[in-house]
C-alpha cells in the first residue's frame, strides 16, 4: 500500500513540474508580445502598462516557486523514511527554480531591450525637428531678415545736362532690415556730385559712377552710370531797368546780368517790337527815332525761354535827359546822405578822403575778415567832383554814353564823393562769387556798411550788381536794411534816375 502510494505521490510530482514547464514556455512566449506592443505605443507617443505586466508575471511566478516548495517540505513531513525519494524531489525542486529564474529573467531582459527599442524609436522620430530647431543654419537664417543683402535702383545709367539733377529710387532687401540707410558717393565730383540721400546733380561734361553703398553691410552695394552733356543753360535775365524814357537821336544800353554765370553762352538776342520807334542792335544799345513807346525784347541763346522786356518812351524833346541844373547842396532824408542818379552833391563838396567814421570802420571790418583767412583791401575810395568826370568821360569814350552810365557815375552823382564809399579788391564782374565776396555780403552789415548795389535791384539803384562797392551808413541802419534786404531806394522810398 504505502509502495502504491509513494509512487502516487512521484506521479503527481512529475504532473506538477510538467505544468510548470508548459506555464513557464507559455511566460516566455508572451514576452515578444509585450515588447512589440511596449515599441508600438512608445512610437505614437502613449504610455504603456507592459512594466506592471512583467511585475504580475514576476509575481505569479514567484508563487508557484513557493507552491512548489510547500509540496515538497509537505512530502517531507509526511515521509521521514524516503531519504532517497526525497532527495530526488528536492533536486527536481531546484531544478523547477532554476528553470523559472532563468524564465523570469529572459523575460527581464526581453522587457529591458523593449524598453530600449522604444526609447531609441522615440528619439529617432523627434530627431529632425530638435535639429532643426538648433541648427546653426536656423539662426543665421534669422539675422539674414535684418541685414540688407541686395539694393535695387530704379535707374543705372542717366544723362543729364550741366546742373540737371535726378534721384534715383533706392530699394532695400530684405523690407525687414533694422538699418537701411544709404551712403552715396561720387568716382569723380568734377563730372557729378550727389548728396546723402541720393541727388545726383551735374557738374561738368564727362562721365563717372555714383555708387549707393548700405550703411549697414558695405559689400552690398549698387551702381548708377553718370554722363553729363554740356554746361548749364542760363535760368534768369535780369536788367538794370525795365521802364526808360529817351529822346529822339539818343541812345540807351540795359545792362543785362544772367544766371548762371557759368552757363554753356551767355550771348543774347535783341528785338524792337517797333523799329520805326526805335531800334536795338546785337550788343542791346538802343536808339530812338521817332516819338511813340515800343519794347524792347531780349532772349537767352542759351535758353529759348528765358526773355526779358524793357518799355523804351521816345519823346520829342531835343534835350537831353539828365541834363539837371547844377546841385547847390546835398540831400539828408532820415538823416541819410543821399547820393544816386536822382540826387546829387555840389562840385564843392569835398571831405578829400574817407570819413573818419568810415576809415575807423573798415580797419575794423579788415582786421576781422583776415581773422577769417579773408583780405580785403581798398581799390579805390574818396573820389573828387573832377576825379569822377574824368573817369566817367573815358567810359563814354570807350562804350558811348548809355552803357557807361550803367556802371559808372555822371560828375557829382558818385557816392565815391562823399567819402563813405569804398570799392574792395578786384573792381570786376571776376570778384563776383569769390570768397571775398562772399565775406562782405555776410559779414560787413557787423561794422556799418552795405552793398549798396546788390544784385536783382538793378532797376532800383540804377546801377548793375557791383558786390565789390561797400557804404558806409552805420551799424543800425546797416543791420537793419540787411535784415529786411532793402535798398537804400527801397527804405527811404526815393528813385534813382537821371
Amino acid at each position: 500500500m504505502k509502495g502504491k502510494r509513494k509512487k502516487f505521490v512521484i506521479a503527481v510530482i512529475i504532473a506538477a513540474f510538467a505544468v510548470f514547464s508548459v506555464g513557464c514556455d507559455f511566460i516566455v512566449k508572451e514576452t515578444p508580445v509585450e515588447v512589440e506592443n511596449a515599441y508600438s505605443r512608445n512610437v505614437n507617443g502613449e504610455s504603456t502598462d507592459s512594466d506592471s505586466e512583467a511585475d504580475t508575471d514576476s509575481l505569479n511566478s514567484d508563487e508557484k516557486d513557493t507552491a512548489s516548495k510547500n509540496g515538497s517540505d509537505k512530502d517531507k513531513d509526511k515521509d521521514n523514511t524516503g531519504s532517497d525519494k526525497k532527495s530526488d524531489t528536492d533536486k527536481n525542486s531546484s531544478s523547477s527554480k532554476a528553470a523559472s529564474s532563468k524564465a523570469a529573467q529572459s523575460k527581464a531582459e526581453s522587457k529591458t531591450e523593449s524598453k530600449a527599442a522604444s526609447s531609441k524609436a522615440s528619439v529617432s522620430s523627434r530627431a529632425p525637428s530638435n535639429a532643426a530647431t538648433s541648427s546653426g543654419s536656423s539662426v543665421s537664417s534669422k539675422a539674414n531678415e535684418t541685414e540688407v543683402s541686395s539694393i535695387s535702383l530704379d535707374i543705372h545709367e542717366i544723362t543729364l545736362d550741366v546742373g540737371q539733377t535726378k534721384m534715383p529710387i533706392v530699394t532695400m532687401f530684405p523690407k525687414t532690415a533694422l538699418d537701411k540707410s544709404e551712403v552715396w558717393t561720387s568716382s569723380d565730383e568734377k563730372v557729378a556730385t550727389v548728396t546723402s540721400s541720393g541727388t545726383i546733380r551735374a557738374v561738368g561734361e564727362g562721365k563717372c559712377v555714383v555708387t549707393v553703398t548700405s550703411g549697414s553691410n558695405s559689400k552690398v552695394s549698387s551702381k548708377v552710370s553718370v554722363t553729363v552733356t554740356g554746361k548749364p543753360k542760363v535760368e534768369k535775365i535780369s536788367l538794370d531797368f525795365n521802364e526808360k524814357t529817351i529822346a529822339v537821336g539818343e541812345t540807351v544800353m540795359p545792362r543785362v546780368t544772367m544766371t548762371p554765370l557759368d552757363a554753356d553762352t551767355l550771348a543774347e538776342e535783341w528785338t524792337s517790337s517797333d523799329e520805326s520807334i526805335a531800334t536795338v542792335d546785337k550788343d542791346g544799345i538802343i536808339t530812338a527815332h521817332a516819338k511813340g513807346e515800343c519794347e524792347i525784347k531780349v532772349t537767352s541763346v542759351s535758353n529759348k525761354d528765358v526773355i526779358e522786356t524793357v518799355k523804351i518812351t521816345v519823346t520829342d524833346n531835343k534835350e537831353k535827359e539828365g541834363e539837371k541844373e547844377p546841385v547847390t547842396e546835398e540831400t539828408y532824408i532820415q538823416g541819410v546822405l543821399v547820393v544816386n542818379k536822382t540826387y546829387g552833391l555840389p562840385e564843392s563838396y569835398a571831405p578829400g578822403g574817407l570819413t573818419s567814421e568810415c576809415r575807423e570802420a573798415f580797419n575794423e571790418l579788415k582786421a576781422a575778415a583776415a581773422e577769417d583767412g579773408i583780405t580785403i583791401y581798398i581799390s579805390s575810395g574818396y573820389r573828387s567832383y573832377q576825379e569822377q568826370k574824368a573817369l566817367h568821360q573815358s567810359y563814354v569814350d570807350s562804350v558811348g554814353e548809355a552803357a557807361a552810365d550803367v556802371f559808372s557815375a555822371r560828375a557829382g552823382y558818385s557816392e565815391h564823393q562823399t567819402g563813405l564809399a569804398i570799392d574792395c579788391n578786384e573792381v570786376s564782374d571776376s570778384f563776383i562769387g569769390t570768397p571775398e565776396a562772399q565775406w562782405l555780403a555776410q559779414h560787413c552789415y557787423e561794422y556799418g556798411f552795405i552793398i549798396r548795389y546788390p544784385q536783382g535791384k538793378e532797376s532800383i539803384t540804377g546801377y548793375k550788381y557791383e558786390p565789390w562797392h561797400i557804404r558806409y551808413v552805420g551799424e543800425e541802419l546797416a543791420k537793419e536794411l540787411n535784415d529786411s534786404g532793402l535798398t537804400i531806394e527801397e527804405y527811404l522810398g526815393i528813385t534813382s534816375s537821371y
